[in-house]
């Protein structure tokens, strides 16, 4: 019983830890940015034009047409993101729990 106790305690001192380490990371996020330095006369910086954002848009179909959305940024070959089902207006299809398999 005493083993187990110790084994218990361990493991919440690991996961304190690694949870210690995600807060000190997400504290850290503005300094970095800070360090990050500035664009001169960056709010005068003209928008990115069609051409220019094409590459990183998706277009999907949906209920409401065509959807085009800003594509994700992380592309991983082998488990490609994607949406198992389009967005659909309320009450195009029953209300049911769609099918496990």
């Amino acid at each position: 019983m005493l083993r187990d106790a110790a084994v218990a305690r361990e493991q919440r001192e690991r996961v304190v830890a690694s949870t210690h380490d995600v807060h000190r990371g997400v504290r850290k996020t503005p300094d970095h940015f800070a360090n990050l330095g500035r664009v001169a006369d960056g709010l005068k910086t003209e928008d990115l034009k069609g051409d220019a954002v094409a590459p990183f848009i998706e277009e999907v179909a949906s209920g409401f047409g065509p959807l085009r959305a800003v594509s994700h940024s992380a592309v991983l070959p082998k488990t490609p993101a994607f949406w198992a089902r389009p967005a659909m207006p309320l009450g195009s299809h029953p209300a049911q729990w769609p099918a496990r398999g």
